[in-house]
């Protein structure tokens, strides 16, 4: 596959005023550089040169000063460059305005991550969700995305009112498409919640690994549950939401899930596509917050996936209760004492790749299914097979045995959650439950 030859431009926004997506300064320059350049790696781009920008004062029309876009087309009269990356948001204007003066093709990091994001969609819904995103972002930017916007069109009603220009017919049928793609993500979104019902009839717990892109959550996600999903050395390399079922000792199972991965200045016009997919880290009893022990901005990443959490509508107390912290890659470094992260005594260090660690972290889901189980005794009368079999499905069953005394069935002692306890003694309430080890409220 042929690579996009790119010129990297980062600005530096001096002025907090004037900032667009992060404050971009000296401290953050690195790490979120580091980002952008892996960002332009996963959409098949090498950098053949990269510009950083200091901006006291964003000019509306272009970013940059005229003497900025002077030097920048020096250099690509020096090099040949296919595209020209902003590590910034650019306004429609500026988009427009600085592809007419440099003459080259210019995105800036809003559509390089909606670009990648469109690479990596398998799924009809992943695709519905990029293809939305990609939408909800051209349609303000119409203005530079065609030659013929000005011109006027008339006469007939097939082709728009009178005097209708050519931008808002563009603009109303983007407007029809982005409407009907939200009525079949809402298709999907009520089959997802058909699905999440069912999971949370049976009795097993969900975890989900979350955490930042590139953390290793796929690799724990494999071993974990025997699965081939795509795991390599770049941003978003899982895309679309993955879930199954990992058997643990004592019979005992969970549902295990993974999901995309987070990044700096996430588009929103992604997170707001992607919330049906996200909505499912609500139904998660636990979030196994994956970081990569071996990267230097570990803080600043937690820090972020955290906030994001927040602003698709956990509370911090839910997270509190929720986070087990998963400190992976410690073959590359092993100690977390110099880490300061919220939530940091719940955690559990792995290495996927040396497959070290992950025997504690299970033993560590199943103390906190252990934790979420209590012990009773049932008395099944003979013939009430159907009350067994509720049992059998929602409970873990580990003894069973026929009595003929004054009590003629089965007593079976199982392990059940307190809800599915309160659902069994709510729909059969004539049954009667020994030895409960936990108060029911």
């Amino acid at each position: 596959m042929n690579k996009y030859k790119t010129f990297l431009c980062v600005p530096i926004f001096k002025n907090f005023k004037y900032c667009q997506d992060v404050i971009f300064n000296e401290k953050n320059l690195i790490p979120r550089t580091q980002e952008t350049r892996s960002l332009v790696e996963a959409l098949h781009g090498t950098i053949i040169f990269e510009k950083i920008i200091n901006i006291n004062f964003p000019k509306p029309s272009l970013l940059v000063s005229e003497n900025v876009i002077d030097n920048i087309k020096t250099t690509l009269d020096n090099y040949d460059i296919d595209l020209i990356v902003f590590d910034c948001s650019l306004t429609p204007i500026q988009h427009r305005n600085l592809e007419r003066s440099l003459n080259k093709k210019v995105i800036d990091r809003t559509q390089l991550i909606i670009e990648i994001f469109g690479l990596r969609a398998n799924t009809k819904e992943g695709k519905l969700q990029v293809e939305l995103a990609n939408l909800s972002f051209q349609k303000t930017r119409l203005v530079r995305s065609w030659t013929h916007l000005e011109r006027q069109r008339g006469g007939l009603s097939k082709v728009g009112g009178p005097g209708e220009s050519q931008i808002e017919l563009d603009k109303r049928i983007i407007n029809t498409k982005i409407k009907q793609l939200k009525k079949q993500l809402e298709k999907v979104k009520q089959t997802r919640s058909i699905q999440r019902k069912s999971r949370l009839d049976n009795s097993m717990l969900i975890f989900s690994l979350v955490g930042y892109t590139n953390s290793g959550k796929s690799s724990i996600f494999n071993n974990f549950s025997s699965s081939n999903v795509l795991v390599k050395d770049m941003v978003f390399a899982t895309l679309d939401t993955k879930m199954k079922m990992v058997p643990l000792g004592q019979k005992k199972k969970i549902i295990l899930s993974d999901t995309v991965g987070f990044i700096s200045a996430l588009p929103t016009e992604l997170i707001d596509s992607f919330n049906s997919s996200l909505e499912e880290l609500f139904s998660s009893d636990y979030l196994l917050l994956v970081h990569d022990l071996s990267n230097s901005n570990i803080e600043n990443q937690a820090k972020l996936v955290f906030n994001t959490l927040l602003s698709i509508g956990f509370s911090s107390e839910e997270l509190e209760k929720k986070i087990i912290n998963v400190f992976n890659k410690s073959d590359l470094k092993s100690t977390i004492d110099d880490i300061d992260i919220k939530f940091k005594n719940n955690n559990v260090t792995t290495s996927a790749i040396q497959k070290d660690g992950l025997r504690e972290l299970k033993l560590y889901i199943e103390n906190l299914l252990e934790n979420n189980l209590s012990n009773a005794t049932f008395f099944i009368p003979t013939k009430n097979e159907k009350i067994s079999s509720w049992l059998y499905k929602n409970s873990y069953v580990y003894k069973q045995t026929y009595i003929n005394e004054e009590f003629i069935g089965n007593r079976i002692t199982a392990k059940i959650t307190i809800e599915k306890l309160k659902s069994f003694l709510s729909n059969f309430p004539d049954i009667k439950v020994n030895n409960i080890q936990k108060k029911i409220i």
